[in-house]
């Protein structure tokens, strides 16, 4: 997986302008837009379809998303993530995947390797983040009796994980596989058939299978092996399209993920920023802070009692940051939400809350020193963070002329609701550390 960050829901610069469209679709009035709405032999000799046709057909907001060309039918490709089609991840995960194997030259590729992909793609959103794909979903199912039975955990190596995932054994596993390839492989290809598929109920996958044979313009035709082990085929002028505008595409599935995902999870914030692991994070500057307060206020760890001294970091680890609502919830380092401890005990802690009860006060009373300590030594951008998170005009003149008793209840005012969220999303509580 490559790094997307936020910059991937931009929408195409590539992707045609309504003007665009007019100007390049040249479609014979004579033909229908396709069987299956669709994508036909450009005619030069003829006169053009209704372009406003077009884009009642195949929506010009879903159109947009994607790189034109005039070798592949591109304009039916836009629907196969339509929202009205999509009730799982299933779609978008196996895009993602699609796009991997074809980035890497592979024409055939097998169900198997496919779902092996979607299921490494949702394995850190699941585990990590906890984020709810919803009931239709089985996706989670999968990555949660992987992690389970194999003790892996949500930051396991991308690249392991696929390779154990693939050539597992396991019958349970396996099974659960299968059942993933029942309908996705199929329901992608669904736009390229939609007037042959009209009325149908049953064996609807099979009608695809065998369409997807006699067609030239959908992405893939699908097949069995002599062990009628199902795979797929990229089609003539599909394997280009996907290798060239990977990152275009790549950035239209991700958008569509995380669409469908917000709706599932109103309440999380940074869904976009929870689809994979994080490359890298860096407390040095929040560290040196810390380190400073703890000379000069002397205060102790909250959740041992015990005094920053040599002696203490001998018994229990080095100075280390923890995020009192974990990180993989609320996706930021900010000064409100880090407290200093020891090593062990952060570890220990891993991404569990603290009873709220037994814990809000130390905390409040130890993020009261660093509102103090900031604010007087005049740290500009946690001053900033300060300000945003108690909604407070002027942080010096709060602390002249507030009380302590009034940061402890704004304080909690914003954590509250935050870490009943996060533990509605299935979050870990422990009682006590230590």
């Amino acid at each position: 997986m490559q790094n997307i960050k936020s910059k991937v829901f931009n929408k195409n610069e590539k992707s045609l302008k309504k003007e665009e469209i007019e100007e390049k679709l040249k479609i014979n009035e004579n033909i229908s837009f396709g069987e299956n709405i669709g994508f036909h032999e450009i005619s030069n000799n003829e006169g053009n379809i209704n372009i406003h046709q077009i884009h009642n057909n195949i929506g010009i907001n879903e159109i947009s998303y994607v790189p034109y060309s005039n070798e592949v039918d591109y304009a039916t490709f836009s629907r196969v993530l339509s929202d009205s089609k999509v009730v799982a991840t299933y779609k978008m995960y196996w895009l993602l995947g699609l796009l991997d194997e074809v980035s890497i030259g592979n024409v055939e590729i097998s169900f198997r390797k496919l779902i092996s992909r979607m299921i490494t793609y949702a394995w850190y959103p699941i585990l990590a983040y906890k984020l709810s794909f919803g009931l239709c979903d089985n996706l989670v199912k999968v990555v949660n009796y992987i992690a389970d039975t194999y003790n892996l955990g949500s930051n396991y190596d991308e690249k392991k994980l696929l390779e154990f995932i693939y050539n597992n054994e396991d019958k349970t596993l396996n099974k659960m596989m299968k059942d993933l390839t029942y309908n996705v492989p199929y329901r992608f290809l669904s736009p390229f058939f939609q007037d042959k598929l009209k009325g149908e109920t049953t064996k609807v996958e099979k009608i695809i299978e065998e369409l997807s044979k006699e067609s030239k313009t959908c992405v893939y035709s699908i097949y069995r092996n002599e062990d009628n082990e199902s795979y797929i085929r990229i089609n003539n002028g599909w394997g280009n399209y996907l290798k060239y505008n990977y990152k275009i595409i790549q950035g239209w599935a991700y958008y569509k993920l995380v669409c469908f995902l917000q709706k599932r999870n109103p309440n999380t914030p940074g869904i976009a920023m929870k689809l994979e692991a994080p490359k890298s994070r860096n407390l040095t500057a929040q560290t040196a802070i810390w380190k400073e307060i703890i000379q000069r206020k002397h205060i102790v760890d909250i959740y041992t009692d015990k005094e920053f001294i040599d002696d203490n970091y001998k018994l229990y680890g080095v100075l280390s940051l923890d995020h009192f609502i974990p990180w993989s919830f609320v996706l930021h380092d900010q000064m409100w939400n880090l407290v200093p401890t020891f090593k062990n005990i952060n570890s220990k802690k891993s991404d569990n809350l603290l009873d709220y009860d037994t814990y809000i006060d130390k905390f409040c009373n130890i993020q009261y020193e660093a509102f103090e300590f900031v604010v007087n030594e005049k740290k500009k951008n946690q001053i900033e963070e300060y300000r945003e998170m108690l909604k407070i005009a002027d942080p010096k003149e709060f602390l002249d002329k507030e009380s302590k008793e009034v940061f402890f209840k704004m304080i909690k005012k914003e954590v509250y609701p935050v870490y009943n969220i996060a533990v509605n999303q299935g979050f870990g509580v422990v009682n006590e550390l230590f």
